[in-house]
């Protein structure tokens, strides 16, 4: 069974085409974190601000397409240990099969190889950056009327210590001319079980060695859980490692795994029923570009991504995307899923370089090709319950900060126990993009006919959660 990642890539073009051209150079190539950056929408969400904790002393290993070779464009360096970085590949061959829609596939041997992310997604890159925060300015932003200087945007736990660990790799497909009406060969992403297992494995080991305390961040998943990964899960777990996965993009039709496996804390993804609008607007049908940064200077309106303080389930729609956990079904064979929580998984802003190939010019150079050239920019707003997870591992890590002596379960019950109760049914109205203007989404716990639950124990709540901390 091959793993996947939970990601739905979202790009939202420049609108006008005057602007001002950042100086040469990254002015933050000495900083050692992002804790003194600009907030953002799913921050304040989930209260970042009303907590002091950072992360500092704590290892996140994140295990997905590894990093860009050039993320130090956008991450501290302090933040990323590059030597304790690796990654897991098995060579998959597949070639066309007698069937002209079925494809013939063998597998290799398990090997171990570099961190350096994979050319065909960044999509590791832009999980980091949920966690610790990034180093930003935008071509398209500035084009689109909001010439933003180079800034800071702050991480939710913006001193923990990022250990790339890379288990999705680019496969080839190829081309089937006669299955219905021909498919082209395309390069994918993907990682096997064992790739998977042995990923987690490694970060064992690590903690095992003294790096801890550990948290695994996995942005992926897949349509079963294997001994292997099962075995290493409970291997990380009864080893004091934390064990976060997405809970998987199939909506209505159940949760992916690992995040399914009820030892593992499992993020599914809200939005925020402000997004894309002005300050202030509850309808609209015109875009505002800058509603995810909370930057108090013009040309961003005041208020700018601000959630209202508290927050309540009237600011919070589940994503239609993310996974519910299958409760009851008809199938023989039906398995009960394990939902925990819920973090922003919708619109989230942050680095997606190069995609694909890393042909991009950085964000502090002079030039502009992402806009007029070929070159894809760096920036992208990103949706998935991928995009959940590193929510949720990162305030594990500010929990571990508090009390590294906290377990899984300590962590799960902790975070479900101060969690923002979202109603089991109910619709919200929200920006949508394509029309453009507000349209409903809907959720309940009737998924196809069975019985599920969509939200879990509710949204993260960090303030909350500290004070829970024994």
């Amino acid at each position: 069974m091959k793993r996947v990642l939970f990601v739905t890539l979202s790009v939202i073009a420049a609108a006008a085409m005057t602007f001002s051209v950042a100086a040469a150079g990254n002015p933050f190539a000495r900083l050692t974190s992002t804790v003194d950056g600009y907030s953002t929408w799913d921050a304040d969400m989930i209260n970042v601000e009303a907590i002091d904790q950072t992360g500092e002393g704590v290892y996140v290993a994140v295990l997905d397409t590894g990093l860009v070779a050039n993320w130090q464009d956008y991450f501290p360096k302090d933040r990323v240990n590059t030597a304790l970085g690796t990654g897991f590949d098995q060579p998959v061959s597949m070639s066309p099969g007698k069937d002209p829609c079925e494809i013939d596939v063998s597998v290799g041997r398990l090997h171990q190889t570099t961190w350096v992310g994979s050319t065909g997604s960044s999509h590791g890159t832009h999980v980091a950056s949920t966690i610790i925060g990034y180093f930003y300015r935008s071509n398209s932003d500035a084009a689109g009327g909001f010439p933003l200087p180079p800034i800071v945007v702050r991480g939710i736990a913006p001193k923990v210590t990022i250990i790339p660990v890379k288990v999705l790799a680019d496969y080839q497909v190829p081309a089937m001319p006669k299955c219905d009406g021909g498919h082209p060969a395309e390069s994918v992403v993907f990682g096997t079980d064992e790739m998977v297992a042995a990923g987690i494995n490694y970060a064992t080991d690590l903690a095992i060695a003294g790096y801890r305390p550990m948290v695994i961040n996995m942005s992926l998943g897949g349509g079963e859980l294997i001994d292997a990964e099962k075995d290493a899960i409970d291997r990380a777990i009864e080893n004091g490692v934390i064990v976060v996965a997405s809970a998987g993009n199939e909506g209505e039709q159940g949760m992916g795994y690992p995040g399914a496996y009820e030892p593992v804390i499992s993020a599914g993804s809200v939005g925020w029923i402000g997004e894309w609008l002005k300050p202030d607007v509850t309808t609209g049908t015109a875009r505002y570009r800058m509603f995810w940064l909370q930057y108090p200077f013009p040309p961003v309106l005041a208020g700018t991504g601000d959630v209202p303080d508290p927050a309540s389930a009237d600011d919070v729609y589940l994503s239609d995307f993310s996974s519910r956990a299958l409760l009851e079904g008809n199938e023989e064979d039906f398995v009960v899923q394990d939902l925990d929580v819920l973090a922003p998984g919708s619109w989230v802003r942050g680095p997606f370089a190069g995609d694909p190939g890393f042909s991009h010019l950085p964000w502090w150079s002079g030039g502009i090709a992402d806009l007029v050239g070929r070159n894809p920019g760096n920036f992208y707003y990103v949706g998935g319950t991928s995009m959940a997870a590193p929510h949720v591992s990162a305030a594990a890590a500010l929990l571990l900060q508090q009390d590294e002596q906290l377990e899984q379960a300590d962590i799960d019950n902790i975070l479900s126990s101060t969690a923002l109760t979202i109603p089991s049914a109910d619709s919200q109205s929200v920006f949508d993009i394509n029309l453009p203007g507000m349209a409903p989404i809907t959720w309940d716990t009737d998924c196809d006919g069975n019985l599920c639950d969509p939200v879990g124990a509710g949204l993260i709540q960090l303030d909350a959660a500290m004070e829970a901390v024994p």
